[in-house]
């Protein structure tokens, strides 16, 4: 039997949209009898892998696009997100690293470690 962590994964490779917390435990309790904290847990324990992102804007999980290749990596994501349909999708970072480490605030933040949301509209939707 695979372990919740694994399910709840293989439920946001196989879905084309990132889904809520909710949306994966509906999912996964047609697999299994599930409790929601069970599947916060494992949201939590592949946020900390590196194998899954989480939308504060629309409180929505994606697969990382490097999360199959690299265990337990650290990259600043980048993610895009339709103000309409809420399509969501994680761009390459490399532009934004650069432009952001040459930013001086008056706070010193440090732009090693970020993770970026940028609201817009999808070809789709426009």
């Amino acid at each position: 039997m695979l372990h919740n962590d694994d399910l709840v994964l293989n439920i946001i490779k196989n879905n084309t949209k990132p889904l809520t917390a909710y949306e994966i435990l509906s999912k996964l309790q047609k697999l299994k009898k599930i409790q929601p904290m069970s599947v916060y847990r494992s949201l939590k324990n592949l946020q900390t892998q590196g194998k899954i992102h989480k939308s504060n804007q629309n409180k929505s999980f994606l697969l990382c696009k490097d999360g199959d290749h690299k265990h337990n990596h650290n990259h600043n994501p980048v993610l895009v997100i339709c103000n309409d349909c809420g399509k969501t999708e994680e761009l390459e970072v490399n532009t934004f690293g650069k432009l952001l480490s040459s930013i001086k605030t008056k706070a010193n933040f440090q732009f090693q470690n970020f993770q970026m949301e940028v609201s817009s509209t999808c070809k789709s939707c426009n």
